[in-house]
């Protein structure tokens, strides 16, 4: 069967490369509904089957149920409740800033792509919490899958939307029932969920937002619907507003002249120019001065997972002579330029309670603090070089210090150490994409979707 006319409709259809859904998902897809719909058995030889798809596809281009349906196989969600939490709290801080410098006006914000539900409805849990009432706030979600629409609208969700040790929320928010944990209604009355096709509804949209989260689905556009995706949405952002976007997608933000937020580890972006929006401008999210307090800061780092970095840079070629493999210490970088850390041949320091743990760098690193971080860090590798979540937590600050060369070499030591190590693969693969490896860039996300999916929390638990 060929594939071909089913992956241009994909992608008229969704902007989706039907490639970046990993190797057969298309074509495993279409076979179901085939099966399912036009009922030819595909047992008896070839020519059954190509009469089976040919009927299929008459089906597909005649009938916009059938559409729908093969999108929602096609589109699987994965997701859970506070998911890169640290995008909620800025969205908490923002969002009060923002009431704080525009009294009296709706803070706006837009989930794009919401999935089943979890992305908006915590940012309402994140303003509740940080005292905004509804008056205050109102949130639009858009998905293309009805499933997902209808799952989100019911808000009821099983042990998979929940991660990590900081479920506080789950606590004020929800109540247990014999199908799962149902929402609270004054949550679900928060956001309005309607499906919709991303491209077609920012278009004629007239709404313009404060906050707009479009994460983890630019990585599965080609090239043109991805520019065409961010234009849009910059179309759609307020004077001084931000995006977030997955930790995958940093590096097509810059492609496309937007300016890091500057906020760790919120993958947060701004236009450039546009009141706050400036590169240059003052952190809008420092509230102290103007006597804002943010409660939802207190649980902000209780359960991350490995530290992401603000934003991968523009990247230099990697040196041929900084080679992950060859070596697996490092020495500890001046405190002016921490991302001068070298390879060295393998050595282990003798233990010493001196000596900082690797949650220590990662407190460092979360408080902003990159050259104690990073200092920290390289003492841990020296003796525990064989640890990979001590090499990604050097790749991550070298990557927000801006040294890609030497993010690129620790990124590509910790998948030596682990080959499924999937924010590795991703930061990896948003440093190739800048550099304009999109291949390479392409080929690691397609390993990031299979390393979560068989981790304990992947998309298949």
């Amino acid at each position: 069967m060929s594939l071909a006319r089913f992956e241009n409709w994909l992608l008229e259809e969704t902007g989706i490369d039907a490639e970046s859904l990993g190797a057969q998902a298309l074509a495993r897809a279409v076979a179901a509904r085939a099966a399912a719909t036009v009922g030819v058995d595909t047992a008896n030889g070839a020519s059954h089957s190509d009469a089976m798809h040919d009927a299929y596809w008459s089906m597909l281009t005649t009938t916009a149920a059938e559409r729908q349906a093969l999108i929602d196989a096609l589109v699987v969600p994965e997701t859970w409740f506070f998911r890169e939490r640290e995008a909620f709290a800025a969205l908490a801080r923002g969002g009060m800033e923002r009431l704080v410098t525009h009294p009296g006006e709706v803070l706006r914000v837009l989930s794009a792509p919401c999935s089943t539900g979890e992305e908006p409805y915590s940012a309402a849990m994140a303003l509740f919490d940080a005292g905004l009432t509804h008056e205050q706030f109102g949130i639009d979600a858009i998905d293309i899958s009805s499933a997902s629409i209808e799952a989100a609208t019911r808000g009821v969700y099983g042990r998979n939307a929940f991660r990590g040790d900081a479920l506080a929320f789950r606590e004020r928010y929800f109540h247990a029932t014999p199908q799962g944990w149902q929402l609270a209604d004054a949550v679900q009355r928060a956001v309005h969920f309607e499906r919709a096709n991303l491209f077609e509804w920012l278009a004629a949209h007239p709404v313009r937002y404060d906050f707009i989260f479009c994460r983890n689905v630019l990585i599965y556009f080609d090239r043109q619907s991805q520019d065409r995706a961010i234009g849009l949405l910059r179309a759609r952002l307020a004077d001084g507003g931000m995006i977030f976007v997955g930790p995958a997608e940093t590096g097509l933000m810059m492609r496309h002249e937007f300016a890091s937020a500057q906020i760790p580890l919120a993958f947060g972006f701004r236009w450039p120019g546009t009141g706050n929006g400036s590169a240059q401008a003052a952190d809008p999210l420092a509230l102290s001065a103007q006597g804002v307090r943010n409660p939802y800061d207190a649980t902000l780092h209780t359960s991350l997972r490995p530290l992401h970095a603000a934003q991968p840079t523009r990247a230099a070629a990697l040196p041929a002579t900084m080679n992950a493999r060859a070596s697996t210490k490092i020495a500890t970088p001046p405190v002016t330029r921490p991302a001068t850390l070298a390879f060295a041949a393998p050595q282990a320091a003798p233990p010493s309670s001196n000596i900082p743990t690797l949650a220590e760098a990662r407190r460092l690193a979360d408080a902003g603090s990159l050259d104690a971080a990073a200092r920290a860090a390289a003492q841990h590798a020296e003796t525990a070089p064989d640890d990979a979540e001590v090499w990604y937590l050097l790749g991550l600050i070298a990557d927000a210090q801006g040294e890609a060369a030497l993010a690129l070499a620790h990124y590509r030591k910790t998948l030596y150490l682990e080959p499924g190590h999937y924010e590795a693969l991703t930061h990896l693969a948003a440093l190739l994409e800048v550099q304009g490896d999109t291949d390479g860039a392409r080929r690691l996300m397609r390993r990031a979707e299979r390393a979560s999916q068989r981790s304990p929390g992947g998309a298949n638990a």
